[in-house]
């Protein structure tokens, strides 16, 4: 007897229903058993990797975070390299250390005066004040003016440099070897530094004030004896707001060097260039910076005015508790690359009366997988103990496995009806 049409219709449709269910149950578990993430960025995955800057002509290069120290990129940052006149931040940050007077006007000597590979000349006997001489120094790279710092600060240059030395190793500069106050380097082949202790400099010259006022200035006047000098920077990105200093340089043998501070979007970043290319300097730099600001943010990740955690309690008085972050958490992130996940656990037994900033748990913060902070969960209103007393056992945990059980059991009950329903149509189908 062949079987009905409309009854193998029905078996089909209840067989349909069977794997929806199935299906559902599947996806229901999975989503219960995923952990709470965060991403940097919600558009990475059509933005694609991040790759880096690119390509760089310069031999050695780095971009630091001033505020934290963490390199965000490198290349050969570590291989000693020719500085040219990035030595003079050095040597004007132990100039403005050791003297007490910026406005004390010496003589230049003999040694001081020529010209030197300088912008413009010293003459022997002519009054400058010490401030001039650093803004000679810092803006125009005058070779000359570090000089006369030097006899001033320590009789000799020689004297000086040593202080120079000292000074790097105090800064953590410790692969840097200077044998002049200006850089020059024909005559000086140990006068070497590294990308990465020219940051380590340039962030401690930055903490002194009046250094980071005259690295960032573009144009000012001098007085040297009778004559009236308009200086204007060397640095040419200076024109960009967001740059603000600090310092260029060049000889044959360093080629085309360059450190920048730049303030953007509440990012501030040291960036350093060595070697490059002529002309090449500039474009270097701007596209290390624009990679930089383009991929890094301050993001963030917790804020302790919002509610994390929305505790239920269970039992004939029903019971919301708002469980808050004890503070905020601010992180700087590659908005492409990086992924957080944010993990909560809740204290299991929990019982009333709850007095105002009661811990009650924590959460944590990961960084590409990596732990990186833990705070405190707190209540901010108190709770007193209701008439009806019962347990307080709502954590996130345990209403998932209680959500997971009913789904389970629910399931389960489906699958036997229509397992028995199908039985039951079958057998009349052959009957």
């Amino acid at each position: 007897m062949k079987a009905c049409p409309a009854k193998v219709s029905n078996l089909k449709i209840y067989h349909l229903f069977l794997y929806f269910l199935i299906l559902t149950l599947v996806l229901g578990t999975v989503m219960l058993a995923l952990p709470q993430q965060v991403l940097a960025d919600t558009e990475s995955a059509t933005t694609g990797i991040d790759q880096g800057p690119g390509y760089i002509t310069a031999e050695s290069a780095l971009i630091m975070d001033y505020k934290t120290g963490e390199i965000f990129w490198e290349k050969n940052s570590s291989r000693p390299m020719y500085p040219a006149s990035l030595t003079k931040m050095l040597t004007v940050i132990v100039a403005l250390e050791n003297i007490r007077d910026l406005n004390e006007e010496i003589s230049i000597s003999k040694n001081a005066a020529g010209r030197n590979s300088s912008a413009f000349t010293f003459k022997k006997g002519e009054k400058i004040s010490l401030k001039d001489l650093i803004k000679a120094a810092l803006i125009v790279s005058h070779n000359n003016a570090t000089i006369a710092l030097a006899e001033k600060v320590s009789g000799t240059e020689e004297a000086f440099i040593e202080l120079m030395n000292r000074k790097a190793i105090d800064i953590g500069a410790t692969n840097t070897f200077f044998q002049n106050t200006n850089g020059l380097d024909s005559d000086y082949p140990l006068h070497k530094t590294t990308a990465l202790d020219i940051a380590k400099i340039t962030e401690y010259c930055l903490g002194n004030e009046l250094f980071s006022e005259i690295a960032a200035t573009r144009k000012d006047l001098i007085r040297v004896g009778n004559r009236e000098i308009e200086l204007e920077s060397t640095n040419k990105l200076l024109v960009y707001d967001y740059i603000k200093g600090v310092k260029t340089g060049y000889t044959e043998n360093a080629g085309f060097c360059i450190v920048t501070y730049s303030d953007r979007e509440d990012l501030e970043l040291i960036t350093v260039v060595l070697n490059s290319g002529l002309k090449k300097r500039e474009g270097d730099i701007l596209k290390l910076l624009n990679w930089a600001y383009g991929n890094f943010e301050y993001t963030k990740i917790i804020d302790s005015k919002e509610v994390l955690v929305n505790l239920n309690t269970y039992g004939s008085t029903n019971i919301n508790i708002d469980l808050y972050p004890a503070e905020d958490f601010v992180k700087l992130l590659n908005i492409k690359n990086d992924r957080i996940d944010i993990k909560h656990s809740i204290a299991e037994d929990l019982s009333l009366p709850l007095k105002q900033n009661d811990i009650l748990g924590s959460v944590e913060v990961s960084l590409n997988q990596e732990k990186i902070e833990e705070i405190d969960l707190i209540i901010k209103d108190s709770l007193a103990e209701p008439y009806t007393r019962q347990d307080l056992t709502a954590s996130e945990e345990r209403q998932s496995r209680l959500i997971l059980i009913f789904l389970l059991t629910f399931y389960f009950f489906i699958f036997i009806f229509i397992i028995v329903r199908d039985l039951f149509i079958k057998k009349r189908v052959i009957t």
